[in-house]
């Protein structure tokens, strides 16, 4: 955190540790699976220098939540339409996961994303009934968006 090139030193002290810390684990053990021909250190550089470059708007998603009231969660909705997730992703969402956040990829098609990247004891799959080819996304009919928010307050035990 005290070295020049440590792009977070405005954020509160608190999440700069919280993110140090990520960082450091990450690179300690990397879940990131390597290139043809790349050895672990290299592995780690990669997912340093990438967690160097967090995208702006995921760090103020960061600043916004308050961790000691809920877990936060994202939700990734991957039909393909606008690419495939790539190593960058992969390496964003080990920071993230590893900075406490729950992570969850819908992918329709089920065709294999983070599974390329990853190591497969990070994650679990699970496979739908239905495989449907570039599904769009909806915003959830507000009732059905109640309902399930109280479906998942009983979950959690709220």
């Amino acid at each position: 955190m005290q070295a020049h090139y440590w792009p977070y030193s405005l954020l509160p002290t608190g999440l700069q540790k919280g993110i140090a810390n990520a960082i450091r684990r990450i690179c300690e053990k990397p879940g990131l699976k390597p290139l043809l021909g790349e050895n672990m250190e290299e592995v780690s550089i990669f997912l340093f220098s990438q967690a160097m470059f967090t995208p702006k708007d995921v760090i103020q998603l960061m600043e916004k939540f308050d961790y000691s009231q809920h877990v936060p969660k994202l939700i990734i909705y991957n039909n393909e339409c606008r690419g495939m997730l790539s190593r960058t992703d992969a390496a964003l969402l080990l920071l993230l996961n590893q900075f406490g956040i729950d992570i969850i990829i819908y992918n329709p098609p089920g065709h294999n994303d983070i599974e390329n990247f990853l190591h497969d004891r990070l994650f679990d799959t699970h496979w739908l009934e239905d495989v449907v080819f570039e599904l769009e996304y909806k915003e959830p009919f507000k009732l059905k968006k109640g309902f399930f928010q109280g479906i998942l307050r009983n979950l959690r035990g709220d």
